[in-house]
């Protein structure tokens, strides 16, 4: 195996997708993945087969997730850069589209209503985060319609929101607890039961991890909540499916003693796993003993002092050579990584069905190049003859 490189286990994803199944579906549920966790279409070819479609949130994700979409899945966008000179291709890819602001929504109203199923994301002003980076709810949030916003619109203008069939919000961030989902439903039934009357659907977003021992009965009550209002529930369900079912593997490629600490050079880096460096957390690694007798400092390639994975222990030495397998890190680390100090990308291997490992995708010199501006697509340099042509036409 090529290393570093990331590898996705379809045993994991099928395993995780039916426990999403078995303990949160039911008749008027269904389920969207977002591709912005983890948008390989050897993962989207496999959960296609186990939910009801896709959530995007660009132009290119939303004709990729139509290209590895299933014949009658649905496909939904939401998005607070909704382009106008992109919202026909968005419909043509789309079944549905939730704007993310009332200026978006009548902006272009007149072009999606007829043609897709409309929602309005809420901002429901409840914060369950932390941290504010990661707080849809957060003050002055770009994500949403805030809900006093939307109470006197409706009662100035109730004529606006005629076209709208849906609601969309997203409140939580890896949350074991579904306890914020039921207080986020009762506050919208409380304060614009009306609106929700008008509506066919509610989505409920994601935000929420799926184990075990998760109780579940206050999901339950959110679902009997939105019943009282006839209206049909969107799950997206993102990280806790993809996250279990993606590793990262490096191998050593120097060893050395800094201030009393054995260092270990690994040829991967944080920009292959970036929410190690935004969060500040050590991911999990294989192997990895509280009691080891070998204890090493991870780290990355790169030229930056922060690129560091964590201090980990182990019962063997580890040697220029060893492989470093970091686990769970099936989300946000794909889509994220990037080529910070000419670093390759990780290669990208699928575990098929049968148990074989296939070479997915592998990036080079030539992928880095034409990041840095060599030799111009084909599409910059008509742009760029025609923005010459039109300022000689301008000077004549």
């Amino acid at each position: 195996m090529l290393t570093p490189a990331y590898v996705f286990d379809h045993g994991a994803l099928s395993s995780r997708c039916e426990v999403w199944r078995s303990r949160c579906l039911a008749p008027g549920v269904s389920q969207l993945f977002p591709l912005k966790c983890n948008s390989l279409t050897s993962t989207l070819r496999t959960i296609s087969d186990y939910v009801d479609g896709f959530a995007v949130s660009s132009l290119f994700e939303a004709r990729l997730a139509r290209e590895y979409a299933l014949r009658d899945q649905k496909i939904h966008f939401t998005s607070p850069g909704l382009r106008s000179d992109e919202i026909d291709a968005v419909l043509s890819y789309c079944d549905g589209v939730t704007f993310n602001s009332l200026s978006q929504w009548k902006r272009h109203k007149q072009d999606a209503v007829g043609t897709a199923t409309c929602g309005l994301r809420l901002n429901p002003q409840i914060s369950f985060v932390r941290d504010s980076r990661y707080d849809p709810s957060r003050e002055r949030s770009k994500l949403g319609v805030p809900l006093e916003q939307i109470e006197r619109a409706l009662e100035s203008d109730p004529k606006l929101f005629d076209g709208i069939e849906g609601v969309h919000f997203h409140t939580n961030c890896d949350s074991t607890d579904w306890s914020p989902l039921l207080l986020t439903v009762s506050k919208l039934a409380q304060r614009i039961p009306n609106f929700l009357r008008q509506c066919r659907w509610i989505n409920f977003g994601g935000g929420y991890l799926l184990e075990d021992d998760t109780d579940l009965s206050k999901y339950w009550d959110a679902i009997s909540l939105a019943r009282e209002f006839n209206l049909e529930v969107v799950l997206e369900p993102g990280a806790s499916i993809s996250r279990e079912a993606g590793v990262l593997v490096s191998t050593v490629v120097d060893i050395f003693e800094s201030d009393g600490a054995q260092i270990a050079i690994l040829d991967s880096s944080v920009n292959h796993l970036p929410e190690v460096f935004e969060y500040q957390y050590a991911p999990d690694v294989q192997g990895d003993a509280v009691d080891g007798e070998y204890s090493y400092t991870l780290a990355g390639s790169s030229c930056l002092s922060g690129d560091v994975f964590g201090e980990y222990g182990f019962h063997s030495p580890l040697e220029v050579g060893s492989k470093i397998t970091f686990v769970g890190v099936g989300a946000y680390s794909v889509v994220k990584s990037h080529m910070f100090n000419g670093i390759n990308l990780p290669a990208v291997y699928f575990k098929t069905k049968d148990g074989r490992l296939e070479l997915q995708n592998i990036s080079d010199y030539n992928d880095f190049r034409k990041r840095c501006g060599a030799e111009p697509h084909e599409i910059v340099r008509n742009l760029d003859a025609s923005i010459r042509g039109s300022r000689r036409r301008r000077s004549a």
